[in-house]
């Protein structure tokens, strides 16, 4: 089966799509976009089930997939365009173009996510970039961050977590010495606050103190 690949493809939500494009099957472990592509939210695997201009395609992540699904609609001449966003008093700019970020609910950047329907992010789509609010706020919890650094981000989770997941220390302690293992003030020391460069000081101080803990152990 083909592979479709764009680089730095935008994932401005479903809302062009409309409502009802998006069917839960199989319990929710599958999801029917658009009538034509069929995606596994736990693998974040996806594939057609009606071959586009191109024949059969597929891929991992739901970028790619809505990078897709934009592609086939724009040639059908059905484009999709971003959601409308929330009205909000409070000003936040994209890190990356300096331009204004928009407020959009959970479900427009995580389209297979509805436990995040009620959590607010500002995005800016143009850099595929977004930051989560704190819980019942429209207050950004630090910068936005766009694919690459949400993706380093994820792999420091899985090098620090299993740390206090398998009981080396608890959570305070483990969080406590990554503070002081990065020179980090404890009340930042956040990977979900944290730049390219520090997300990758993590893997590091974690490998040399306790060297590879299986976050599957």
């Amino acid at each position: 089966m083909g592979k479709y690949k764009q680089a730095a493809a935008s994932q401005a939500g479903l809302g062009g799509l409309g409502a009802g494009n998006v069917v839960s099957l199989d319990g929710g472990k599958r999801l029917r976009m658009d009538d034509r592509v069929d995606f596994w939210p736990g693998t974040q695997a996806w594939q057609t089930v009606v071959d586009g201009p191109d024949g059969p395609a597929s891929g991992i992540s739901m970028t790619s997939l809505l990078a897709y699904l934009k592609r086939i609609r724009e040639a059908e001449g059905r484009p999709v365009g971003p959601p409308p966003p929330r009205a909000a008093d409070r000003k936040v700019i994209c890190n990356y173009c300096g331009r204004p970020a928009e407020l959009h609910d959970g479900l427009a950047v995580y389209p297979d996510r509805k436990d995040l329907q009620d959590r607010q992010f500002w995005v800016c789509w143009s850099c595929d970039a977004w930051v989560g609010c704190k819980s019942g706020t429209d207050e950004p919890f630090g910068e936005l961050a766009n694919e690459e650094l949400r993706a380093v981000r994820i792999t420091a989770h899985k090098a620090f977590d299993p740390v206090w997941e398998h009981g080396l220390m608890t959570k305070h302690e483990a969080y406590a010495w990554l503070s002081d293992a990065l020179g980090i003030p404890r009340k930042e020391c956040q990977i979900g606050l944290m730049k390219l460069e520090d997300c990758a000081r993590v893997n590091q101080v974690v490998w040399e103190r306790f060297g590879q803990v299986s976050s599957g152990a």
